[in-house]
């Protein structure tokens, strides 16, 4: 009990006379408030378990370390994630453009099926995501028109495909 009183005062003393100065140093190492207190905070939690190992006159130079490492230690996981996050937006852009290419190629392959202007309706209302009533005034045609259109598109695309188990799109 006594013994343990003991390092919790000597800790006390270690940390309110080193706290600011290894703070700063931490903080001009990650230039990051509140990952430099996290940092403090870890070093001073394992101060906390070895203070009965820890040698009064090497106690400088033992967080000055302990928050070196740690810093860098950050710096290094903060640059590999960086790296991870660089490499799997390269790697999903790379999948999404050939994606994309290969869907506009089916999408191209289907809407040649289909005679004009159904081909046409379906593209401006599936595709370009206009409405009924926007196709039929630009096409000059009725909305009811356009909707047998796209009815007739469907069901010539769900023929043709009706043998595969997922549609291309």
């Amino acid at each position: 009990m006594f013994e343990s009183l003991k390092y919790k005062r000597r800790f006390e003393e270690i940390y309110t006379g080193h706290y600011t100065r290894l703070y700063y140093y931490a903080l001009h190492i990650v230039n990051d408030e509140s990952v430099a207190k996290d940092i403090l905070n870890d070093v001073f939690a394992a101060l906390w378990k070895n203070m009965a190992t820890v040698q009064a006159e090497q106690i400088n130079a033992y967080l000055l370390t302990s928050v070196r490492n740690r810093s860098v230690d950050h710096l290094r996981r903060q640059i590999m994630q960086e790296q991870y996050s660089a490499e799997y937006l390269h790697v999903a852009d790379r999948f999404y453009d050939e994606y994309n290419d290969e869907k506009d190629r089916i999408v191209g392959e289907m809407l040649a099926q289909l005679s004009p202007p159904t081909d046409e309706i379906l593209e401006m209302c599936y595709l370009k995501r206009m409405k009924y009533a926007e196709v039929a005034e630009r096409l000059d045609i009725s909305t009811s028109t356009v909707k047998k259109h796209i009815v007739k598109a469907l069901k010539i695309l769900r023929e043709r495909y009706k043998d595969q188990k997922e549609y291309p799109i």
